[in-house]
């Protein structure tokens, strides 16, 4: 198995590819609605940003001893946040619920893509080729 470097920015990209091109033949072939599947896409690209920010305030140094306290008011914030974006999406707009699940799944596709396609692999270390002591 080799190891790889992964990009935050390219799973990023690769997810909102993605989408894209699900909607795009969701829509032209007539299995899935286009704008539910770039809906579905942009909420879990916009969640995955806001775990990343989230967890680089968390590690950064020198916070503070008010730190986690502050990492879990905006953790709840933040699946607040999330519960009602796609409750609202869902009450408001004509979204629909396969096609929607079909783009937020596209994250998880892109980053198992970064992980073993994408990624930059990195040299082979002797610890690693052994295996466990």
């Amino acid at each position: 198995m080799k190891l790889r470097r992964v990009s935050l920015r390219r799973i990023s990209h690769v997810t909102l590819l993605l989408a894209a091109a699900g909607a795009g033949i969701g829509e032209l072939s007539g299995v899935a609605d286009g704008a539910s599947i770039v809906c579905g896409g942009l909420v879990m690209w916009a969640n995955f940003h806001l775990i990343r920010l989230l967890v680089s305030l968390l590690i950064r140094p020198g916070l503070g001893p008010w730190a986690q306290m502050w990492g879990l008011s905006l953790l709840t914030l933040k699946l607040l946040l999330a519960v009602v974006l796609v409750a609202g999406v869902f009450h408001q707009f004509p979204v629909s619920p396969m096609s929607f699940a079909f783009g937020a799944s596209m994250l998880l596709v892109a980053t198992v893509l970064e992980a073993t396609v994408f990624g930059e692999p990195l040299p082979a270390t002797t610890d690693l080729q052994n295996g466990p002591p």
